[in-house]
């Protein structure tokens, strides 16, 4: 009976695939072989040989290695071959823990036999008595000194061996540590001065165990916000650096450049810092919030500059062109300040206000953007409007709009200025007085706004909305004659500028009789009508001062004198011009004949008459 029990010690089956497999290797070698026998050193060589001459062709080995047709199994059959390969599996552990078991019930039944014959299997019981396996403890041979020494001496090396690799490593993982800690400790400090200077610091959305710093802006479009976030992370050092993920790596700024002729003469990126590869993080996230922002202004502006087509700007994928006065335009695009650094500085203006106008218009822009934000959130903030089924569409930034405004405000002043000028220098050549105030400039009216406000609203917030404001320029002149007085307003909002004229003048002068307010909506018609109360104004000092001469006609600048005297007539034409003044005496000699004679004055001339003394002897010499 005791040849019938079958005790299996086997390993663990390892599972291999099929062309590892010892089968499979035997079944190739015969294959390419014919059997081992015919396997010898030099056969091998042989091969070896023709293999690197490139003159094999073995038929046999070609057909074995041809590729096995592949079968096709579908999911079911995979299911099913999977379900019996676990199921062999169970029943061959359950096997072998059962013979292991029987194994040990045995042997300890000769012992307690009570307790062992509890786990024996039935089967077991049948074929083999209880206590037929035993087992002894058989006494080892005894030692000699010298091997016992030796072992003695072996055990305490090895135990050295082990305690010095244990420091050894534990020495190695207490500098690592150390080295860990001091970069641990950087990350955390720059995560800290990070936050400190203002930053929002927060987790990622996608990476909860990664830290990010938000630096878009809250109020702006959604797919700006979106993007105002970037993970901060740690570099071998420990140091941050800030991955700005799909991004573009080198960032876009906004430009406005100024051209003349189709040549760029000044840009608002000139002096612009560069970006180095050794920044710090903070200067890495401020970088790309002007990015970020300027992106967004220039996609904004764009938008505005659509429905703008009708004053002359152009959209167009090079960028947006504003036209400007002599032949001059502004473009605005975004590029790289790196670029614009080497590409412009060949062109450049050399007059200040050009450089003074690239880049205040470039600040404006911006500043105008951050309000519309600030709309924003005072929107968002209110008590939202009933709901309804359609989204409120997103409204169009008013940007260009105020700066075209501030543009035509700034050419209107300048114009104004230059025509009270010229006037001012003829009569002054002339020898009469007219004194000038002329009106302030764009930065002059805005200086003057009142920009008191309070604490909850920014100062700059309170400029912006002053910039879209419609804005104001008046100018004062003083009449030659020092009665009278012209006050002109020049107001220019979003449609376009307009002018008016308001007269002070005692009620019993010449002025007095025409309106004390008038409209109008050119600078011509403006210094047309203001040429005209300066002739009324001359015509009714003449009239004043000389007694010889009387107003025949004061719309039309005509004097007369008294036929009365000598029977003769003479008439004194006043004729102011924006380039000259002109005066003209129309007479009748002893014969009869008309003669007329005339003065003028223009800027520039080296004859100096002073318009009294022409007017008291021009008549003289006609008659003479």
């Amino acid at each position: 009976m005791a040849g019938d029990l079958s005790v299996s010690l086997r390993a663990w089956p390892t599972v291999k695939t099929e062309d590892q497999s010892l089968s499979f290797l035997i079944a190739r070698i015969n294959g390419q072989k014919g059997s081992f026998r015919n396997v010898t050193e030099q056969s091998l060589e042989q091969d070896v040989r023709s293999f690197e001459a490139g003159e094999v062709h073995d038929s046999d080995n070609e057909r074995f290695l041809e590729e096995k047709p592949e079968v096709t199994k579908s999911r079911k059959d995979e299911v099913l071959a999977g379900r019996n390969e676990i199921l062999k599996q169970i029943g061959q552990a359950q096997n072998d823990s059962g013979q292991a078991l029987d194994f040990i019930s045995l042997l300890l039944s000769r012992h307690i036999p009570k307790q062992a014959e509890a786990t024996i299997s039935p089967y077991l019981k049948q074929h083999l008595p209880v206590g037929t396996l035993g087992v002894e403890i058989m006494q080892s041979p005894p030692k000699s000194e010298s091997r016992r020494t030796d072992n003695e001496l072996i055990s305490t090396g090895w135990k050295l061996q082990s305690l010095s690799a244990t420091a050894n490593s534990l020495l190695a993982s207490a500098t690592r540590l150390g080295a860990e800690m001091e970069q641990e400790a950087k990350h955390w400090e720059e995560v800290l001065l990070v936050q400190k200077k203002g930053w929002s610091i927060c987790r990622l959305p996608r990476e909860r165990h990664n830290l990010g710093v938000r630096y878009g802006f809250a109020e702006a479009a959604a797919e700006y916000r979106d993007r105002g976030l970037a993970a901060l992370r740690r570099n071998d050092d420990g140091s941050l650096f800030l991955d700005l993920g799909l991004q573009a790596p080198v960032s876009r700024r906004l430009r406005v450049t100024v051209k003349q002729r189709s040549r760029t003469i000044a840009s608002s990126l000139i002096g612009m810092d560069v970006e180095n590869e050794d920044q710090s993080v903070e200067d890495s996230i401020r970088r790309a919030r002007n990015a970020i922002y300027d992106e967004e202004l220039y996609h904004e502006m764009y938008r505005e500059a659509r429905s703008l087509t009708n004053r002359g700007i152009q959209c167009m994928t090079e960028g947006i062109t504003i036209p400007l006065e002599d032949e001059r335009s502004l473009t605005v695009d975004l590029a790289n300040p790196s670029i614009e650094r080497n590409g412009v500085a060949d062109g450049a203006s050399p007059y200040f206000t050009d450089r003074y106008l690239a880049r205040a218009f470039s600040l404006a822009c911006k500043l105008l953007l951050s309000h519309a934000h600030r709309q924003n959130y005072n929107l968002r903030t209110r008590q939202p409007p009933p709901l309804t089924e359609r989204k409120p569409p997103r409204p169009v930034y008013s940007i260009l709009r105020p700066l075209l405004a501030l543009l035509q405000q700034q050419s209107a002043v300048n114009d104004h200025s230059s025509f009270l000028h010229s006037v001012s220098a003829i009569l002054e050549r002339a020898d009469l007085t007219m004194m000038v105030e002329p009106p302030k400039g764009v930065l002059g009216v805005l200086g003057m706004m009142d920009l008191k406000t309070s604490t909850d609203e920014p100062l700059m917030e309170t400029l912006a909305a002053a910039t879209c404001s419609p804005l104001q320029a008046q100018s004062k002149i003083t009449m030659p004659s020092a009665s009278s007085s012209l006050m002109v307003y020049i107001r220019t909002h979003v449609q376009g500028t307009e002018y008016k004229i308001v007269i002070d003048t005692p009620p019993n002068s010449s002025l007095g009789q025409l309106p004390q307010e008038t409209s109008f909506t050119s600078a011509a018609e403006v210094e047309n009508h203001v040429l005209h109360l300066l002739t009324l104004d001359l015509v009714s000092l003449i009239s004043t001062e000389n007694k010889r001469w009387q107003i025949l006609s004061l719309h039309e600048g005509q004097l007369s004198t008294d036929t009365s005297v000598d029977g003769r007539l003479e008439i004194l034409s006043i004729s102011l011009e924006k380039s000259k003044l002109l005066v003209s005496c129309y007479a009748t000699n002893k014969d009869g004949d008309v003669v007329r004679s005339s003065v003028s004055w223009i800027p520039g001339t080296e004859d100096h008459l002073a318009l009294r003394d022409v007017v008291r002897t021009i008549g003289a010499e006609v008659v003479s």
